[in-house]
């Protein structure tokens, strides 16, 4: 059996047949068998390199940029605790690298599988000044080629002021831009920053982009 395939082999043994009068449909079926289980074995390698390329490409294009702006002034700590009364937490959702133009009509195979959508979740730290300033500080992964689409939310606490209320004052801070909630009774709010360029995605959500460069 030296010169038969790894496949062909297991049939002669689990059917008992004499490797020196193997039926032709035997042979056939052992062949088969062997080509798809090295086609199977090819392309999970391909798959883990693929895998492993896109995450060295991830870690060598991305890097970390630091914001922190003043989204509000003026604000005593009573109003400020007002609105932390109502909120878990502050986040901010990375949707996607580079933007939908682009990875539609010009990216190439890697570029739209780097661009795929994420919705991977960073927090965001709120501090209040001394001098009533209200600062919002976050850690942004920026793509040095495509960019990095985002959008900002805040998870709503059980028990806390209704949406509507929370909408109202977030509308006095200076950088926000509150969204049309998503229902009813939403658990979160999502919100634009004003100091970064908003673009709508293809499918009519606006987020904000920061651009490479």
């Amino acid at each position: 059996m030296g010169n038969l395939d790894v496949m062909t082999v297991a049939l002669v043994r689990l059917l008992g047949i004499d490797p020196l009068n193997i039926p032709v449909p035997v042979q056939l079926l052992g062949f088969t068998m062997s080509v798809l289980w090295i086609a199977g074995l090819v392309w999970v390698i391909w798959t883990f390199l693929r895998f492993a390329l896109a995450t060295v490409s991830d870690i060598l294009d991305v890097h970390q940029a630091k914001h922190s702006i003043a989204i509000a002034r003026g604000l005593t700590k009573h109003d400020f605790d007002q609105i932390r009364r109502g909120i878990k937490a502050w986040r901010l959702l990375l949707v996607r690298y580079g933007t939908d133009e682009y990875l539609r009509g010009m990216a190439s195979d890697a570029d739209r599988a780097l661009g795929r959508t994420r919705f991977d979740v960073i927090n965001m730290k709120l501090a209040l000044s001394n001098i009533g300033e209200v600062t919002l500080t976050w850690n942004l992964p920026v793509h040095r080629r495509l960019g990095t689409q985002f959008r900002c939310y805040i998870d709503l606490r059980e028990g806390g002021v209704g949406s509507d209320v929370l909408t109202g004052m977030l509308s006095h801070y200076d950088e926000i831009l509150v969204q049309p909630p998503e229902s009813a009774h939403p658990q979160r709010v999502y919100f634009l920053l004003k100091r970064f360029r908003i673009v709508t995605s293809a499918d009519g959500v606006k987020q904000n982009i920061v651009m490479p460069g």
